[in-house]
């Protein structure tokens, strides 16, 4: 709840209850006595990794919450003292949400300090001249970047868009070969992938992204459509780093989806419908945009499901393609009661859309993501009349 819940709705008791819980500090996670310097060293560090979390007015019995939770005295100005070691330790400085959380006899108050895992990196402290990362060692949270990190840090974004790109290449020359096909998706070739925005760390054990345990805590269901689409239907199966599933049908629609252990997630289908008529022998290729937003929709929500369970807090880019679609009718979207839906063809054989956002964007910002991505695209392919309104009229009607 405290990573995903808006910062300014978070309480005291929702902070008692996460204690409660008794959850050991990790790499995204740290319990502090009080407000002090060293809060510096871990703001940055988190920033400089994944990302995190922090309360303070908690004291830790190896590495759990001490309980009862007693907090610190509420007095004003805890905020301002919070920002000021901020501001006057952390090169260049990071601005995370914070949360005074008063108990309800205002005589205590536990402060919720949540970062997330910074573009502008690397961020030091003690006068610009150390660098820290977060480690998931209990005795030594924090340690020293090295000479090589510190030139990621740096050089971050370059070796990033190389990582990510790795992934993303790798993934379509699979379903090539698995398809035995020069273009596995011959007509409405639809891409939607994830990844952190810096890939770096290995976040989770690669051998668990076979296991159901985990795939079914991505799971999203809506009506009659379910997220990520092989679950149900397709053993995953190893690859290197991760996991794939592919799933084809007799009637040659296609499937497939990839996991791997940096966060990195890859689904891709063909979305069209093949309508013959007596007056034309030749197959006509449709594409309900309908179909497109429902998906879009259950990816998102799906996504921060994943991305809850890597503990991952930092940035996130959205990637979406829809590629061989010059040859492919788009039904405009219907809503009940208001029109018959207007048929078009997209003058552009291939689009595509990325989106920089921050994981609590997934939940708290999901309907808006969606609308924004979905008009974008709507645009693109040729139907300027669906606008933010519209997505949201058929949002409030229902699927």
């Amino acid at each position: 709840m405290l990573y995903t819940k808006k910062i300014e709705e978070i309480t005291y008791q929702d902070v008692v209850d996460f204690c409660n819980g008794q959850i050991r500090e990790n790499i995204n996670l740290d319990y502090k006595e009080s407000i002090s310097e060293s809060l510096a060293k871990t703001i940055a560090a988190m920033a400089n990794t994944w990302g995190g979390l922090i309360i303070i007015g908690v004291e830790d019995n190896d590495s759990k919450p001490k309980l009862p939770v007693k907090g610190i005295k509420l007095e004003e100005h805890l905020l301002e003292q919070i920002n000021n070691i901020i501001l006057n330790n952390i090169t260049p400085p990071v601005f995370p949400e914070i949360q005074i959380c008063p108990s309800d006899d205002n005589k205590t108050a536990l402060i919720v300090i949540r970062i997330s895992q910074s573009n502008m990196t690397p961020h030091a402290i003690r006068g610009n001249t150390k660098v820290y990362i977060r480690t998931n060692t209990s005795n030594e949270p924090e340690e020293l970047a090295t000479i090589d990190r510190i030139l990621w840090l740096i050089n971050r974004r370059e070796k990033s868009i190389e990582l990510k790109n790795q992934f993303f290449n790798k993934s379509q020359m699979r379903l090539q070969k698995l398809l035995n096909r020069n273009i596995p998706i011959e007509y409405g070739d639809f891409i939607m992938s994830a990844s952190p925005l810096y890939p770096y760390e290995i976040m989770i054990d690669y051998r668990k992204l076979i296991e159901d345990n985990f795939l079914k805590q991505m799971m999203v269901q809506k009506s009659n459509y379910y997220f990520p689409s092989n679950i149900n239907n397709v053993c995953f199966k190893p690859i290197q780093s991760g996991s794939y599933s592919l799933q084809h049908t007799q009637s040659d629609s296609i499937y497939y989806e990839e996991i791997n252990c940096y966060g990195f997630f890859y689904h891709r289908q063909n979305m069209t419908l093949i309508k013959n008529t007596d007056e034309i022998k030749t197959p006509q290729y449709l594409c309900p945009l309908r179909t497109i937003l429902i998906y879009l929709d259950l990816f998102l929500e799906s996504m921060e499901k994943f991305y809850s369970s890597l503990g991952y807090w930092g940035f996130i880019e959205i990637k979406i393609n829809l590629n061989n679609i010059s040859n492919v009718d788009f039904e405009d979207l219907s809503i009940p009661g208001d029109y018959s839906p207007n048929i078009t063809r997209p003058v552009d054989n291939d689009l595509s859309i990325i989106k920089e956002v921050l994981r609590k964007d997934l939940s708290e910002k999901r309907r808006e993501l969606v609308t924004d991505i979905f008009s974008e695209l709507a645009w693109n392919i040729g139907f300027p009349q669906i606008d933010k309104k519209k997505i949201e009229k058929l949002f409030e009607k229902g699927w």
